[in-house]
């Protein structure tokens, strides 16, 4: 059994990923805990009335948080992505177009979104390269508001007890 898994390992080891490639790491010590050289997308819901939403796209992969006013945060854990989903949403994030957009300002009195796109650069010596924009909750944009919804439905699909909640986002 030991061998088969080893075996496992070691194949999927040197299997790429869309999302990015593994690099060798240097930090922490000297441990090799390597890098995602890749996409990511966070999406945060900041509610007026102090709920919080975190979202984490990696690749098919799902990383959600939920806090509450004062509660501590409920991390809701990573979930994989079918294909079609992660296509899906890499294509609703790329509508949005972030790289193109003004920043913006939070307005807490409405809540607002907070997108956060993170692209390998072009040049090497660069690493990455990073754009936050702040969007009202309250607005008309329809790529944003597709967006939300398409992550509202993946939230009520991998985590069933907000599939129905109207607070979700």
């Amino acid at each position: 059994m030991r061998v088969v898994l080893a075996l496992v390992a070691i194949a999927l080891a040197g299997c790429p990923r869309a999302g990015g490639e593994y690099a060798q790491g240097d930090r922490m010590g000297g441990a090799d805990r390597g890098e995602t050289n890749g996409r990511t997308f966070d999406f945060a819901s900041h509610r007026s009335e102090g709920d919080d939403w975190q979202i984490r796209i990696r690749d098919d992969s799902m990383w959600v948080e939920y806090s509450s006013g004062d509660e501590v945060a409920k991390d809701l854990g990573t979930k994989q992505l079918s294909e079609r989903e992660a296509r899906r949403i890499w294509d609703l994030i790329d509508t949005v177009e972030i790289f193109e957009r003004k920043k913006g300002k939070p307005n807490e009195e409405d809540g607002y979104y907070e997108l956060v796109l993170r692209e390998p650069s072009d040049d090497e010596d660069e690493g990455h390269t990073r754009k936050a924009i702040y969007v009202s909750r309250d607005t008309d944009d329809e790529d944003v508001q597709a967006l939300a919804e398409y992550l509202v439905k993946l939230i009520g699909k991998y985590h069933p007890s907000y599939k129905d909640d109207e607070d979700v986002l």
